[in-house]
């Protein structure tokens, strides 16, 4: 119901009523439970808890778990928005949006789940397909959790799995990933690993600042993405690179304690990385390096094609031209090109802080 109350639903039947507020009283049924699978670990680091409430050394930039639907009854979670809540702990910074007949990843029925700046930063499935439910969170969506360690206990408790999960690590200087380098390493077979190198593609900007793209693997088993992660939000001298390995849990299982050392998984993912990537990066430098780099891209765009414009209304209105532009073309809201980066104040302060520095 909209107010999160349950229905009665006779035991004959062995129907089972999951509810959202959202949703104006749908009805899901739930069925089954999963076949278990082989266990995958990669050859990583040492082990360590560091880290573990906001990440340990890189980012979980994408997660989805699939939950069976019985267990999660046994525990007492009969509302979404309560699973959404205690598997992620996000305290109502995530919300549900409505379940509607919409098809996806073979379930029958599906739900956005929105941010409280309403961007959309993920989806569930629910309706057959092994009587699971699947919760699939985006990198923007990932950036409202705190504590990966609770996400692994919740999946654990519910005996759910991880069927994706993308670690990234941010070299915010470039110091240490260089794309044309490890391309050149990929065209050696050097991300063979004791057997025949995986396959490899390269997308190239052509000169043009825009980013250039290293492909390792493939996806639905193991993939690799190196990129020039601040060219491509438009900043054409950042040197900023990112690694991104995807692991998919299709074909094996994924460790619980991927959330909890991401980077130890993500270094031991190929051996090319173990030798590279060094030292930590964190979810709160990323978000301002991104908002260096879009601000920016933002603020060249802006002397380009209205700069002229702007010199114009100052020529005509002097030194009032500011107050003329404040009523005739400002308006309320932010440039779309920083979704799922930040919004509102939070955005504005990081505006100053990461462009104008010496203002403060």
């Amino acid at each position: 119901m909209a107010d999160g109350s349950r229905v009665e639903v006779s035991p004959e039947t062995r129907e089972r009523a999951f509810w959202t507020g959202c949703a104006g009283g749908v009805r899901h049924h739930f069925s089954g439970a999963e076949e278990g699978k082989e266990s995958w670990e990669p050859a990583i680091g040492p082990r360590s808890n560091t880290g573990q409430k906001g990440g340990a050394g890189a980012l979980i930039d994408y997660c989805t778990a699939v939950l069976p639907e019985s267990s999660i009854e046994e525990h007492g979670v009969t509302w979404l928005p309560n699973l959404i809540g205690q598997l992620f702990g996000t305290n109502g910074a995530i919300v549900v949006g409505s379940i509607r007949n919409k098809g996806w990843q073979h379930y029958t029925q599906t739900a956005v789940l929105l941010d409280r700046e309403g961007e959309m930063v993920g989806k569930v499935g629910m309706g057959g397909n092994g009587g699971t439910i699947c919760i699939s969170l985006s990198g923007a969506g990932c950036r409202w959790v705190t504590r990966w360690d609770n996400v692994a206990k919740a999946i654990e408790r519910w005996r759910g799995r991880l069927s994706r999960v993308d670690v990234a690590f941010d070299d915010y200087d470039g110091e240490r990933l260089d794309v044309h380098a490890m391309r050149q390493r990929a065209a050696n077979g050097d991300f063979a690993s004791g057997g025949r190198p995986p396959m490899h593609r390269f997308l190239s900007d052509e000169g043009h600042d825009t980013g250039c793209t290293l492909y390792v693997g493939s996806k639905g088993h193991k993939e690799l993405c190196v990129y020039e992660k601040g060219k491509q939000l438009g900043m054409k001298s950042s040197p900023w690179v990112r690694a991104e390995v995807r692991m998919y849990g299709k074909h094996a299982e994924l460790p619980l304690d991927v959330l909890t050392r991401p980077l130890d998984y993500l270094r031991g993912a190929y051996s090319v990385l173990q030798e590279i990537i060094t030292g930590f990066c964190t979810r709160i430098r990323t978000t301002r390096k991104a908002v260096e780099a879009t601000g920016t891209a933002m603020v060249e765009w802006m002397h380009r094609q209205v700069g002229p414009a702007i010199n114009l209304l100052r020529e005509a209105f002097g030194a009032s031209w500011s107050d003329f532009a404040e009523v005739h073309i400002a308006r309320t809201g932010h440039p779309g090109r920083f979704r799922g980066v930040a919004k509102g104040d939070r955005l504005a302060q990081l505006m100053r802080e990461e462009l104008c520095p010496m203002s403060l």
